[in-house]
């Protein structure tokens, strides 16, 4: 937070009014475009209109972020399913959440646009592609931050500090602490101690985690 207040201190008064004015209406607008949600934390912010469709169970933490600019959030909880957000988590445009059975994301995430988050494949790979299979539990922990583009599939545990490289596809869990790229995902290295993930410096494989367009919002 303090580095936060230092950044925005050295901005020019006009990029501060425009900011204080983006925080101001993105907590106003936040009741109602959130309102299909069955509990919705303090100091939310909508950042332009996400689209929120909610037949199961559907809860955002404190501080949670929803920038719907130019393209909108997504998030669906099916009947039945569950879909928990935790506190300070920030999604960007264009990113998917679609709870079938049970999405778990934790406190301070970061989901950079276009990223897409399912608990169910929707159709099994055969001839009959009628048959919706059952959908299996997704959990990822306090701290992750998830590239632009990432798929994360159903199944999936991600641990604590983990980074997923941009374009990435998860389809196996991913240990506390390192850093997996490709598709199907592997790991290619580890989030060094103490060092917030936009400090990153690519290198070789770790280039994947550069494009990152929006995800430390």
């Amino acid at each position: 937070m303090y580095d936060k207040w230092k950044r925005d201190g050295e901005l020019s008064w006009a990029e501060r009014v425009w900011k204080a004015r983006q925080f101001v209406t993105s907590t106003a607008a936040a009741p109602l475009w959130t309102r299909a949600a069955d509990e919705v934390g303090h100091g939310v912010r909508c950042i332009g209109r996400p689209r929120i469709t909610n037949f199961g169970t559907m809860r955002l933490g404190d501080a949670v972020v929803l920038r719907s600019v130019p393209v909108s959030v997504e998030l669906v909880a099916s009947r039945g399913g569950s879909l928990v957000i935790g506190d300070r988590t920030s999604i960007n445009a264009g990113a998917s959440i679609h709870a079938d059975r049970s999405i778990r994301i934790g406190a301070d995430v970061r989901i950079a646009p276009y990223v897409m988050i399912m608990d169910t494949t929707f159709h099994e790979v055969s001839l009959d592609r009628g048959i919706r299979p059952a959908g299996e539990p997704v959990e990822i922990e306090d701290n992750v931050w998830l590239a632009i583009k990432a798929t994360v599939l159903p199944g999936v545990h991600i641990g604590r500090n983990a980074v997923v490289a941009a374009h990435a596809v998860v389809t196996r869990d991913v240990p506390a602490g390192t850093i997996v790229a490709g598709a199907p995902a592997r790991v290619v290295g580890e989030v060094p101690d103490g060092a917030p993930h936009a400090t990153l410096a690519p290198a070789g494989e770790l280039a994947l985690v550069a494009p990152l367009v929006g995800a430390g919002r």
